[in-house]
């Protein structure tokens, strides 16, 4: 837990290297300030980089959207921090020195009781299902063509919001259990992440590099034991998460020592709130010269929710879908106090901007799938984040 940052990096749409400014920080210059704790383990740079930042190079082509005034990469480095250990129940506060961590505290205690202003959430309106079947339709030729082999396609949830977005933020992780996530409150919009997949973890130490893409939903009904055994068999959803481990392969082997990446448990049926997952471990140990801006113009955007291959992807769903995804299908996390990197992406996110909250959920499109199915798993998808509006507003109306 973190706040009262003393630095900020900031990248606007636009630049040709919105990495090289995160590339940069490298190792901490302070130790940490607590027994048990190494520099790897200790979050000192908390952000997010947007999707949108795959469109922030000129070199990638003109967008059909423009993105004026977001940022694509936003973090801010934290002095001190609380952290707690949730098996043990015991908490630290860890920071540059006892300086800063007595600072943090004495902040805490200045703010006595908070009163939240309860977030105020109009009217919940989704993208046309009919417009996003024949967007899939249309994705499913490109598919048949040979253009792409997989594409991931989202549609987006929108209400008005007031308030504070803590408030929703909570009821969404009351919603879904979930082992991600990220609170990341900035000056003028905020991001509210409850996601399970995690993109990547380097440890600069030891140069390990793992991800864990996830491909392939099942409904999970608590009378139904079979409905695991029957994602894991369904030929469909083994061909789509196929493709986005093979392309993640591809991705981590980028900046591995050769002969070094590897599938661990693959295939890995994981239950979540309302949903099953079919999870892939994929690792590699990254060669000497490796930094943080290799490694992420090596993976990013995540390959699960862009497509294979992932260029001719990522063009198809900036053709396809109706708005910019802005942080969604992002990532969001931390740079490390050794310099290395732990990142989530970004589903399962909401947004909260001018006045908006936009929430947004989709699914990979390979040459088995079926329209009208893929339409309801983002409504599946979208459940948790409904659900959250309803215990906000604590009524039963839309």
């Amino acid at each position: 837990l973190a706040a009262w940052p003393t630095d900020e990096i900031r990248v606007e749409f636009g630049n040709p290297r919105p990495f090289d400014a995160l590339a940069e920080i490298g190792p901490s210059s302070v130790e940490v300030s607590t027994d048990g704790l190494g520099p790897a383990d200790v979050p000192e740079w908390i952000g997010y980089i947007a999707y949108d930042a795959f469109w922030s190079a000129p070199a990638r082509g003109k967008p059909r959207f423009e993105r004026p005034g977001d940022p694509v990469v936003l973090f801010r480095r934290y002095p001190a921090l609380f952290a707690i250990d949730h098996e043990s129940g015991e908490a630290w506060v860890v920071g540059d020195d006892e300086t800063a961590c007595e600072r943090l505290v004495t902040h805490v205690d200045a703010q006595g009781s908070t009163d939240w202003q309860i977030p105020k959430i109009g009217r919940v309106q989704v993208d046309d299902p009919s417009e996003h079947r024949q967007a899939i339709v249309t994705a499913l030729d490109y598919i048949a063509q040979g253009d792409v082999y997989e594409v991931n396609l989202a549609r987006r949830w929108t209400a008005s919001f007031e308030g504070d977005a803590l408030g929703l933020w909570q009821a969404m992780r009351l919603a879904s259990r979930v082992p991600l996530g990220l609170f990341f409150a900035a000056a003028d919009h905020s991001v509210l992440a409850c996601t399970m997949e995690r993109f990547i973890h380097w440890d600069v130490t030891t140069r390990s590099l793992v991800t864990k893409p996830i491909k392939g939903t099942i409904r999970r009904e608590p009378a139904d034991g079979g409905a695991s055994a029957r994602l894991r068999a369904d030929p469909k959803e083994q061909a789509e998460h196929s493709m986005i481990v093979d392309l993640m392969r591809n991705d981590l082997g980028r900046v591995a020592e050769i002969g070094s990446v590897e599938v661990d448990a693959p295939l890995v049926v994981e239950p979540f709130t309302g949903l099953y997952h079919l999870v892939s471990t994929v690792q590699c140990v990254t060669r000497e010269d490796v930094t943080l801006g290799d490694v992420l113009e090596a993976t990013f955007p995540p390959g699960s929710v862009t497509g294979a291959p992932k260029i001719r992807a990522l063009e198809i769903i900036e053709e396809l879908e109706p708005h910019p995804r802005g942080v969604y299908c992002g990532a969001l996390g931390f740079v490390d106090r050794a310099g290395g990197l732990s990142l989530a992406v970004a589903i399962r996110t909401a947004t909260v901007r001018r006045g908006e909250v936009h929430y947004w959920a989709g699914g990979g499109i390979v040459e088995a799938s079926d329209p009208d199915r893929e339409v309801a798993e983002t409504d599946l998808k979208a459940k948790v984040f409904l659900d959250a509006v309803q215990s906000v507003r604590g009524t039963s109306d839309d």
